[in-house]
């Protein structure tokens, strides 16, 4: 049988994968909450680049000519769809523009990992961040990845075996394994693992080491073709099982589990390499879905381009047409499929290549200073959303400790009035209960408050936990309910809820009522809310649900939901349904109220629990 290495130089099982790859990363950006785990995706692309670098490398591969004509054919396309989504967005999307134009000449100029990392850009948090370039820290880490690859080849140029090139491969794996660990100690150091050139590179070197180990040793680990398979189906489990359970957010993701996923991806490359090198399969007998997988494969780059381009201009504008989530994925599909298709067509030819790659930079160029001539208007007011909340946070903590003894005089004066008049407090409870069975419920959004419902507002009590959004609400808040207690921090998730709640419960004591607004950053599990009803021991718990634009708002704001409608105690404030067609009430990253929007947001939370609690006008 002839080996396929004389016949082809594309694999078409490592194409599948490209493809398979390419799907994983593209869930993540637009559905985390689906695939948390998609993320390591980008360990395939790598582990592929270096595998496929070695295994094709050809004489005199080292010269700055092949180097530079490499860094064309990957930063033409680049240049071009940057260019092209730059204008669009400055003419009918500003804000897209202004949160875009920091990553142009970084990512054109091949440094954005590293100018992430310095930024202290969280790749898994991007609330309110419409930058279109997200995904393209990839590309100036791969250029990085290939400057070193020539460098290594230029040095050895002289080498006539592979065993020096092997040696210095397995030292670096080895080395961006132990800076992988080392980093992995610290939550602080997630960005700085994601984003490294010394963590990543692990991936990119097994791949070369790989290459060459299965290039200059007999590989007769499985002669039989059903032994392949087996190790193959294993191997593809192990690599497709942590995209459902494995998140980012978390530091136990990294260290020893980025190691041995990396390891993973490198045996699962080189079996199919090696299967398809030993059992020759004619691509013509591949099904549609295979040759479906083929194609997307092949053009994964320029798929990959247009991915998160397509996904950010698509929230922007359309986020609230296509309500079904497999529709909207479809859409967003056709749309990469046809922009990346024409693309590759582009850029087929060698002339105008190099035609676009110069005059897109010009354009790239002249953006920027355009940018620098306009001024980032966004930057400028999210720069004074987060002074405004960090002034809040230290005014809170004041206001907090006036709630505490206001919570502690009304405690004294309750258990002295309930000792004077048990029994006129029991015919006033029964004069309450028959006016709460005439009540009528006013609209969500009616916040023209009586003075009865003033009064009520006025003597609750509030313990409430929660993130960012709440923050710049507190005042608007108080200005109702004195006897608020607001522990909120900028990032904080529901996971985080019962422990503060615990702590507010043990060191000041909880208030009539508990207020959650948590799920901003990421989840609304089940069991922390039960956690929280726990604690709250059959107080009324009111959730407000969230609004942004990350993939995940509608799964969290329907768990939060669901849970609301099976439990009595726990309430739902809707605040995305009153915000979603509210843009003036937002500050630029469409997730923090602004004045108006704070005020809403606390208005929204107060006629719930005059509606809750059925008070009459």
């Amino acid at each position: 049988m002839l080996r396929r290495k004389t016949l082809k130089k594309e694999y078409y099982l490592l194409t599948i994968l490209r493809a398979i790859a390419f799907f994983a990363i593209s869930l993540f950006h637009g559905y985390s909450h689906m695939l948390p785990g998609g993320y390591l995706a980008v360990i395939i692309f790598l582990l592929l680049s270096g595998f496929l670098s070695e295994r094709s490398q050809k004489k005199k591969s080292y010269s700055f000519k092949l180097f530079f004509r490499k860094f064309t054919n990957i930063m033409a396309p680049i240049y071009f769809i940057m260019a092209i989504s730059m204008i669009v967005a400055l003419i009918f999307a500003r804000e897209i523009f202004d949160d875009s134009i920091k990553s142009v000449l970084p990512v054109a100029f091949n440094f954005e990992n590293i100018r992430r990392i310095f930024a202290g850009d969280d790749y898994f948090n991007q609330s309110g961040n419409f930058n279109i370039f997200l995904h393209m820290w990839y590309i100036s880490l791969y250029m990085q990845f290939i400057g070193i690859y020539y460098l290594i080849n230029k040095l050895l140029s002289k080498s006539k075996n592979d065993s020096i090139k092997i040696i210095i491969y397995f030292v670096l794996t080895i080395l961006s394994f132990a800076a992988i660990i080392h980093f992995g100690k610290s939550p602080k150091d997630i960005t700085r693992i994601y984003y490294g050139i010394d963590t990543r590179f692990s991936a990119f070197a097994l791949g070369g080491l790989l290459a060459l180990l299965s290039k200059n040793f007999k590989k007769n680990y499985f002669n039989k073709k059903s032994s392949f398979l087996v190790a193959i189906s294993v191997l593809i489990f192990a690599m497709l099982i942590p995209f459902f359970i494995i998140s980012g957010r978390k530091i136990s993701s990294y260290g020893l589990f980025f190691i041995a996923y990396t390891i993973i991806i490198g045996l699962l490359v080189t079996a199919l390499y090696e299967f398809e090198d030993k059992f020759l399969i004619d691509k013509s007998n591949y099904n549609i879905f295979t040759k479906f997988l083929l194609y997307v494969g092949d053009r994964s780059y320029y798929f990959y381009l247009w991915q998160y381009v397509v996904q950010i201009f698509f929230t922007y504008f359309l986020a609230n047409i296509f309500e079904n989530v497999f529709i909207n994925i479809l859409v967003q599909f056709l749309i990469i499929i046809i922009l990346g298709e024409i693309t590759y067509k582009i850029f087929s030819g060698k002339k105008l290549k190099i035609r676009l790659f110069i005059s897109t930079f010009i354009i790239l160029i002249i953006l920027n200073v355009i940018s620098l001539a306009i001024g980032n208007k966004k930057k400028e007011e999210i720069a004074n959303l987060k002074k405004e909340i960090t002034q809040n946070e230290e005014e809170i903590k004041e206001r907090n400790e006036k709630a505490k003894l206001e919570a502690e005089k009304k405690k004294k004066e309750e258990i002295e009035k309930a000792n004077k008049a048990d029994l006129e407090k029991q015919e006033k409870e029964k004069e309450e209960e028959i006016k709460k069975e005439e009540f009528v419920e006013k609209a969500y959004d009616d916040f023209e408050f009586t003075d009865k419902e003033k009064e009520y507002l006025a003597n609750i009590s509030i313990s409430s936990v929660g993130d960012s959004v709440i923050l710049n609400a507190d005042s608007y808040i108080r200005k109702f309910i004195p006897n608020f207690y607001l522990d909120g921090k900028v990032g904080r998730d529901m996971i985080d809820g019962p422990a503060v709640l615990q702590s507010i419960k043990n060191n000041v004591g909880l208030g009539d009522i508990v207020v959650i607004s948590l799920g901003s950053n990421g989840s609304a599990n089940v069991s922390d809310m039960d956690k929280i009803m726990e604690i709250a021991e059959g107080r009324d718990v009111y959730f407000v649900n969230t609004s942004h634009t990350q993939s995940y708002m509608d799964y969290v704001n329907e768990e939060i939901k669901k849970y609301c409608d099976k439990n009595d105690k726990a309430h739902l404030v809707d605040w995305r349904n009153f915000i979603k067609d509210k843009a003036n009430y937002l500050a630029p990253d469409r997730t923090h109220p602004n004045i108006p929007g704070s005020d809403g947001f606390a208005k929204l939370i107060m006629r719930k629990i005059l509606n809750v609690n059925k008070i009459q006008p």
